[in-house]
């Protein structure tokens, strides 16, 4: 299993609604994991570059990106953010960063051509560099701080149990 994901369905999609892709549009899943943000926005674009430095995980992305049936619509690249996305900068008009390591780099790459950007943190530290750094450089948009709880049933009632929070940082360009 692939450490960290995959992200979570409710999660993708309101990170998916924040970055209001639209077809044609080039996407990056920077730190894709096992491939499911990829996945899902591959139903509004068709021009999706995924990017992880962890071998198991372009592994796992590649079986679960031939199982979708979506392969043909994504690049997949091994190698550190923003290093390996350096080719593709000019292109990418959204992105996902699900991998906050170098996270300023990244955002220094995606910023003169992305026009949209979401940054997922588990943690509040990186949370509160994240949002101070795209301050900084002028590009913050929002923060928010996601809690989700699934229902399930429990002795013929329903319970809930609840998914670790998520911080989102949305940057504009």
């Amino acid at each position: 299993m692939v450490s960290g994901g995959p992200t979570k369905a409710e999660i993708i999609a309101i990170a998916l609604e924040k970055l209001q892709i639209s077809s044609g549009e080039t996407f990056a899943d920077i730190g894709c994991g096992t491939g499911s943000v990829s996945i899902a926005a591959s139903k509004k674009t068709n021009k999706i570059i995924a990017v992880d430095q962890r071998s198991e995980s372009i592994e796992t992305a590649k079986q679960n990106f031939s199982e979708a049936g979506v392969s043909a619509l994504i690049t997949l690249l091994r190698g550190e953010a923003p290093a390996v996305l350096e080719a593709y900068a000019n292109a990418i008009d959204k992105a996902f960063i699900g991998g906050t390591k170098n996270f300023r780099r990244t955002v220094d790459l995606l910023v003169p051509h992305c026009r949209r950007f979401v940054l997922n943190a588990a943690r509040l530290e990186v949370t509160a560099d994240a949002i101070g750094y795209m301050k900084e450089i002028g590009v913050f948009k929002e923060a928010l701080l996601v809690n989700i709880a699934k229902g399930h049933e429990l002795e013929n009632l329903t319970a809930f149990t609840p998914y670790n929070p998520v911080f989102m940082v949305v940057g504009s360009c």
